[in-house]
């Protein structure tokens, strides 16, 4: 796929944006900003102004309101001309004609860009139906996990989202079990040892954690009684799934190309495999800017400027796209976590570890060719942008001490890189 520039005498007028995440509201920004007279339409499923994911699991826990999850209010919209149709589902394309199929009406396009964001997977367990059992993506699930009146919790998956909802579960008064299937908890984010740590913390304020335990079936009648694993039953009133996302293509299923990861593949402008489509966001599959591999990266720092490139190349710039680069924070007890890059399990022979520790702490570079690739960081001083930056410049390093000292002024600039209680408030799901 190649981009191409927009002369001025065929500027595109008609904006369509079909989902209001992070990636739709900033790809509907860019466009405003460089063309003040288009019309700009953002189609949502939600009935909502834009809201971060990131910090649902602070309304679910009560240290914030619900008011406080919204980024942007119906008002910022209007101000910037840009008209938001809520409640809405788009159920077609016809790329054609250059138009989109809604539930009532067709809506015509000179660019389209799709941000229809990720959806949770439901694993293949029995009773997933019924009451009691909630996924924890949107706010509408933030919503009814706290309108349910429950006491005990099964977290079933060990990824982000199943650590932050078993952390703001247990703030709000719960008994929480977090069961993952695999040897580990964060197994795509840390290797053994960080792992063991986290958990550690997680076990030390009360939250049982099982690991290589597979949860055979959901319990209950209508209600949630319980859940039977491979190794035990457990009584609970509640049960999180927290197994995944997975990119939803929706009305685009089927007419755009889709890579082996399940996600729409663009270019680095951010276009698809049709002609004045654009795609950017969870539902994306775009190149890693640590190999230049496929990678789905389902992160809010990612998506928002995926969606800055694409709103721009939509209305006539010619920006790229720097690649996907995953970081993922989390905070237990006081014990902070940080993970950029490639962690380095199951890497190839090619790739060197340097591994440091002192008390608790613990730190693990990963370098490919005597690069900075990957790092992972355990209660140690923040210095996230440190390692930010050398990834970025794609540093050459020899030792921990090498990165620390000799290239310490290169990398000022990025030192103050924000850390707060949860980084995933800056760099997490999205």
């Amino acid at each position: 796929m190649t981009a191409f520039k927009i002369e001025s005498s065929e500027k595109p007028k008609r904006f369509v944006i079909v989902g209001n995440g992070i990636a739709g509201m900033s790809a509907a920004y860019a466009i405003r900003r460089f063309n003040k007279e288009a019309e700009i339409k953002i189609i949502s499923e939600e009935r909502h102004p834009t809201y971060s994911a990131c910090v649902l699991p602070d309304y679910l826990s009560g240290e914030i309101s619900r008011e406080k999850v919204f980024v942007r209010q119906f008002l910022d919209y209007s101000r910037e001309n840009i008209q938001l149709i809520t409640s809405e589902r788009v159920i077609a394309l016809d790329p054609d004609r250059k138009k989109i199929i809604l539930q009532k009406e067709n809506m015509a396009y000179d660019r389209l860009i799709v941000a229809t964001g990720g959806k949770p997977m439901i694993p293949p367990i029995r009773g997933t139906s019924r009451k009691g059992v909630f996924t924890f993506k949107s706010i509408e699930d933030g919503d009814s996990i706290c309108g349910w009146k429950g006491h005990t919790a099964v977290v079933i998956g060990s990824g982000p989202i199943g650590v932050e909802a078993s952390l703001a579960l247990k703030t709000r008064g719960y008994r929480v079990f977090l069961i993952e299937l695999l040897d580990r908890i964060l197994p795509q984010i840390f290797d053994k040892y960080p792992s063991c740590l986290i958990e550690d913390g997680l076990k030390s304020i009360g939250i049982d954690v099982g690991t290589q335990e597979k949860v055979i079936e959901i319990l209950g009648e209508e209600r949630v009684e319980g859940i039977l694993s491979d190794r035990r039953k457990i009584k609970c009133d509640t049960v999180i799934l927290a197994t995944g996302m997975r990119p939803e293509k929706g009305f685009v299923e089927g007419i755009i190309e889709q890579g082996r990861l399940g996600g729409i593949i663009v270019d680095n402008k951010m276009g698809t495999s049709l002609e004045d489509v654009y795609a950017c966001g969870d539902c994306v599959e775009a190149q890693s800017l640590i190999d230049g591999q496929p990678i789905l990266s389902l992160l809010w720092h990612n998506a928002r400027q995926q969606g800055e490139i694409a709103g721009s190349n939509a209305a006539g710039l010619l920006k790229t796209y720097p690649g996907s680069l995953n970081i993922t924070g989390v905070e237990v007890v006081g014990l902070r976590a940080i993970s950029i890059g490639s962690i380095g399990a199951g890497v190839d022979s090619s790739r060197e570890i340097i591994e440091v520790k002192r008390d608790r702490g613990y730190r693990r570079l990963v370098l490919s060719k005597g690069v900075l690739v990957g790092v992972q960081s355990i209660d140690w001083d923040v210095d996230v942008g440190l390692f930010l930056a050398a990834i970025l410049r794609k540093e050459k390093v020899k030792t921990y001490q090498d990165l620390i000292s000799s290239r310490m002024p290169l990398l000022r600039p990025f030192k103050q890189f924000p850390f707060g209680r949860k980084l995933n408030r800056v760099a997490g799901r999205g």
